[in-house]
């Protein structure tokens, strides 16, 4: 944007501004409110949220699957169905075994 363009653009908005001003002086105040509700409410937002930011986390926290003492017992039943499937198919045993002897050969 050009700094004439900017310009013209200030003194026709000022321009609109006293011609609504002196046909509906009302309007003009009407709209200076309107506008300077909505700069406080989105302000107001903007400073609810940086203060309570940490509500949005509590939130997460809470719907979280929280840890208990089955979930190791869980956790390996699930991996000796993994490996249950794994020796029932020998195409799965190649490819798992193929898997394993690439990522060893990769350096971490």
């Amino acid at each position: 944007m050009r700094i004439s363009g900017l310009l013209f653009g200030g003194l026709l908005g000022a321009a609109a501004t006293l011609y609504v001003s002196r046909k509906k002086p009302g309007a003009v105040v009407w709209a200076s409110h309107a506008m300077s509700d909505v700069c406080a409410s989105v302000a107001g937002k903007a400073f609810s949220m940086m203060r309570g930011g940490s509500q949005w986390k509590a939130e997460a926290m809470k719907s979280a699957p929280k840890s208990s003492d089955d979930t190791a017992a869980v956790s390996a039943a699930a991996w000796e169905r993994i490996e249950s499937f794994i020796q029932s198919d020998p195409s799965v045993k190649r490819e798992v075994d193929k898997i394993k002897a690439e990522s060893s050969a990769i350096t971490h």
